[in-house]
């Protein structure tokens, strides 16, 4: 009894305690314990709100040679480049030119990131679907980005597809790095005529089995590429998938690195990054497609088709910049290609 009464005494003691001191005490069965003062209850707090995404970064080299890529580090370097400035949160710098030196790029290189920056955009992530080269040298390089941006702002979310001619040159250390220095100058595309696309385009634009990125689509909208190698496209389609990188906007514009014109430039070319879902740069050269595609296109009134073999015959071409697409061209002064 004695044991018990001890007891009993201890437990009030630490309970007044308590009370005293603000605490409350809660018995196992989660009922709380009170010892003779009014306690005033008070709900939960309400659940905080869901953590906030982390913003959007650029994948860490997020390019993958083929197996045909010529020189890796330059397109390595070119999309870096794109997913780099293209690529922003919330938290990054309001203004366009602030966020391009913020992702550690001189202000001088704003005119080639332009197409990339959207100041009404809050949230932007750009994610490259290829780059093809437009023009190589030991020193010098173009290489035309085909980008996805997906942007958040006050508008509403959105995407839009962009191609860039990005140019590089090569620094005393062997690294390449984008420059703002166009060389040989880019001359003026086609200008856009009126009146929407014609029937040729019409037909190439809702062709199954012609992909268009959204600046050859708006070439063809606005009537920059020609009718002639507009029916040389849609011929090729009705054998094959093809995924189209360029018809005129993005492309350097000349023969890189000379200044002779090219026939993107006019709107009578067109490269082809895809055959039947396989990027150019992946398809062996001995598979008989690629003969068979760069014949066909000879065939169906191409004057110039480069690729990354040459077929026998007349007006077929390969070099280094032509081992990741297969370039279709049209010059009026000279007959179709044609494999012998």
């Amino acid at each position: 009894m004695r044991r018990r009464i001890g007891a009993l005494t201890v437990g009030a003691l630490l309970a007044a305690a308590m009370v005293l001191g603000g605490v409350v005490m809660t018995s196992a069965t989660g009922g709380e314990t009170r010892s003779g003062t009014a306690i005033v209850e008070q709900a939960p707090p309400p659940p905080g709100p869901e953590p906030a995404p982390p913003p959007p970064s650029p994948t860490e080299d997020s390019f993958r040679s083929a197996p045909f890529d010529v020189t890796p580090e330059v397109k390595t370097a070119a999309v870096r480049f794109v997913e780099s400035v293209g690529t922003w949160s919330p938290s990054s710098p309001g203004d366009a030119l602030t966020r391009l030196t913020a992702a550690g790029y001189p202000d001088g290189l704003a005119a080639v990131a332009g197409p990339l920056l959207d100041d009404n955009a809050t949230t932007a992530r750009a994610t490259v679907v290829y780059p093809q080269y437009g023009g190589l040298t030991d020193t010098t390089a173009s290489v035309m980005v085909l980008a996805r941006q997906e942007l958040s702002g006050p508008t509403g979310d959105r995407e839009r597809e962009v191609l860039l001619d990005v140019r590089l040159a090569r620094q005393a250390d062997g690294e390449w790095e984008v420059t703002s220095t166009i060389d040989p100058p880019r001359p003026a595309y086609a200008a856009a005529r009126p009146g929407g696309p014609t029937e040729r385009g019409d037909e190439v634009l809702a062709a199954p089995r012609v992909r268009l990125p959204e600046p050859a689509r708006d070439d063809i909208e606005q009537r920059r590429a020609g009718d002639p190698i507009l029916a040389v496209l849609a011929e090729l389609g009705r054998t094959w998938d093809l995924d189209v990188h360029v018809l005129v906007s993005g492309h350097p514009g000349t023969v890189f690195p000379t200044t002779r014109v090219s026939n993107h430039t006019v709107g009578r070319a067109v490269d082809i990054r895809a055959i039947d879902g396989r990027p150019v740069a992946e398809i062996p050269r001995d598979d008989p497609v690629l003969t068979a595609f760069m014949a066909a296109a000879g065939a169906a009134g191409a004057t110039e088709v480069g690729g990354p073999i040459l077929p026998a015959g007349a007006g077929f071409f390969t070099d280094a910049v032509h081992q990741d697409h297969l370039h279709v061209g049209i010059t009026p002064t000279k007959p179709p290609a044609s494999a012998s």
